[in-house]
């Protein structure tokens, strides 16, 4: 039969070497260049994960494209789909290296995390990060023609190759896989030892498949028993000290939770009245939130709980709301809500105030249309307070949520003072770069100045009220942000210190005997409530109610603990810091931290972020007694 073609006849599996040959020069690139961004230096380290980089992409391009030949011959008609999936993994790798570099978050874990939010989450997440709608809309149509487009790209390729065709043996492309994974095993077998084991996780994830073929070991530490489960609330208000419900006095309480605020930011330069406001009242050498991401924080500060509880908190019980709320509304306090941030974030508004939001007296949200960006809507909450707190009265708790400061940072331009600054956060740019970003430092400082003023104006309002002199001012973040200080820029990407220092400052009144009552120099978040019934009571009455402790409390638990961002999920990676170094551990039941019966040990690290090589008796001695109140040997 006579064989008509226009292309010369090859035999074996057909390549399409433009397009895979591209993939692989494009994503080497990539992983290469990341892995030349993690150390301060070029080292050793660099150049062998470098290579493993190279012999991965080299790898799975290999294997893709004998995949395709095989379908090409065999399947023609699935050629289409199959490449939209390589399509799809090109991407994957292209926006797997900010997420890593930004967040410490590859593609395919924010992948999962993203198809289990339900869907009213995954909304506030989108608008939390101060994009409309609309252009995520845009964005998400522009990202399906991009994935269709590979179809075009292969096409083209396919047609040029076709000009001059090669094809190679099913044998011989399955000998340079083994080849090169023979290689690969060898070269992580001989060269891991002369690798630094300081950057060695973040290096692992610069690699395409996350990890070496000899990993190394982590510890474990076994658990006398799983974690612990919570008590009740109506057993919990059982055990209420009667003392708690008759006060002499009732000072107005104002507590101020502001977006991504840094304590080392806090200088007279950046925010000289939060500076002035520290140097005048109770500050601490070591100030820590209970997360790196705003719900976790929030629910750690208005619960008083270990973050890890996230997500325990079953339907009936996030009804009733904080119960430190509810125990200041039968003390007989206001509570008055003044929010510039959304606290529909992951339902936080029911979680914190309860079912509609019954525990606040009132809720002021300004109008979003009207302020139409965040600055705007903090000046709008300040007013709205300033407003407030002026009609009189006492018995009030003012609860303020400042955004300004989160990301992209906000305020208005005229009071602009550092610069030069990003007018619009290239994060494709951000990700490339290797020094610190100061002009995305830039803008959140201009946007820290402008937070500063709105609290200069509070206290300046505040100090004119006849009640201001006996009121009690708490002032934090929810956590901190990070600019490159450890390999990531904003916050959520790690327990680092830049993200878990936010300020917590107090003033009681003009109560300045007070200070001489406080020994401790490490707090948290948990800690605030129990300080303020402290103080209003005289007495620590609710050490069994609470899980945080007070700051005027004489013994108090020398540890914090402090979780990392899983999305709506219950988080299963954190930190126990003693002051001084901490232990970062993941229970090992991801699914159900509670089930778990041993920790794995990810890395143990000193105050400034430096890894230590600790063996696991050491650790166990260093934080067992921190373990057996989380975890205690019968519960």
């Amino acid at each position: 039969m006579k064989q008509n073609s226009e292309h010369p006849k090859v035999s074996g599996i057909p390549l399409n070497y433009l397009f895979f040959g591209c993939y692989f020069l494009v994503i080497a690139f990539v992983h290469v260049f990341h892995a030349f961004l993690i150390e301060p230096t070029i080292s050793q380290t660099t150049y062998f994960f470098a290579t493993y980089a190279l012999s991965q992409c080299a790898l799975e391009t290999l294997a893709l494209s004998l995949v395709c030949g095989l379908i090409h011959n065999y399947v023609p008609r699935l050629m289409n789909g199959y490449v939209v999936v390589v399509f799809f993994f090109f991407l994957a790798h292209l926006i797997d290296f900010p997420l890593v570099r930004l967040m410490d978050m590859t593609f395919w874990y924010a992948l999962h995390f993203i198809s289990q939010e339900s869907f009213d989450n995954f909304i506030e997440l989108l608008l939390a990060s101060n994009v409309s709608i609309f252009i995520w809309i845009v964005v998400g149509l522009a990202s399906v023609c991009v994935l269709l487009s590979g179809i075009f790209f292969y096409r083209m390729a396919e047609k040029w190759t076709s000009q001059r065709p090669l094809a190679v043996s099913l044998p011989l492309l399955g000998g340079l896989l083994c080849a090169g994974c023979l290689f690969l095993l060898s070269w992580d077998h001989g060269m891991k030892t002369r690798a630094c084991s300081l950057y060695f996780d973040r290096f692992e994830k610069t690699l395409p498949w996350k990890s070496t073929f000899f990993s190394p070991y982590a510890d474990h530490l076994v658990l006398k028993n799983s974690l612990k489960e919570l008590e009740g609330e109506e057993e919990l208000m059982r055990k209420l000290d009667s003392r708690l419900f008759s006060l002499k006095i009732q000072p107005d309480i104002y507590l101020f939770v502001i977006e991504s605020l840094r304590e080392d930011y806090i200088t007279p330069e950046n925010s000289p009245h939060l500076k002035q406001f520290k140097n005048a009242n109770i500050s601490f050498e070591k100030a820590f939130s209970n997360a790196n991401a705003t719900h976790l924080s929030w629910f750690s500060l208005f619960h008083s709980k270990f973050p890890f509880y996230w997500g325990k908190q079953d339907t009936e019980a996030s009804r009733g709301g904080s119960l430190p709320l509810q125990l200041l509304k039968k003390m007989g306090y206001k509570i008055h809500v003044s929010s510039s941030a959304r606290l529909a974030y992951y339902q936080m508004n029911r979680l914190i105030f309860g079912e509609g939001e019954y525990l606040a007296d009132s809720i002021f949200y300004p109008d979003e249309e009207e302020c139409n960006e965040p600055y705007l809507r903090d000046q709008s909450a300040i007013n709205h307070l300033i407003d407030q707190m002026n009609r009189g009265g006492s018995g009030r708790l003012f609860i303020v949520f400042l955004d300004a400061t989160h990301l992209d940072y906000s305020w208005p331009l005229e009071m602009t003072v550092f610069t030069p600054y990003e007018e619009k956060i290239n994060y494709f740019k951000a990700a490339f770069g290797r020094n610190k970003p100061e002009e995305i430092i830039n803008r959140y400082r201009n946007a820290l100045y402008f937070v500063d003023s709105q609290f200069g104006k509070f206290m300046e309002a505040l100090n004119k009220t006849p009640s201001g002199k006996d009121a009690l001012v708490v002032v934090t973040g929810d956590h901190g942000e990070e600019f490159y200080e450890h390999g990531h820029l904003f916050h959520a990407s790690g327990l680092t210190h830049p993200q878990i220092n936010p300020p917590l400052y107090y003033r009681f009144g003009d109560n300045r005997a007070i200070q001489s009552k406080i020994q401790c120099n490490m707090t948290c978040h948990m800690d605030i409530f129990p300080t303020l019934f402290h103080y209003l009571t005289g007495e620590d009455l609710m050490g069994d109610i609470l899980q945080g402790e007070s700051i005027f409390k004489a013994d108090r638990w020398p540890y914090t603990v402090i979780s990392r961002f899983n999305a709506s999920r219950t988080p299963h990676e954190y930190c126990i810091h003693n002051g001084k170094e901490k232990m970062i551990a993941e229970f090992s039941d991801e699914g159900n931290i509670f089930n778990s019966r041993f920790l794995k040990v990810l890395s143990t690290k000193n105050f400034n972020d430096e890894n230590l090589e600790k063996g696991i008796d050491s650790i166990y001695e260093e934080f067992s007694e921190a373990l057996d109140r989380i975890f205690p040997s019968s519960h």
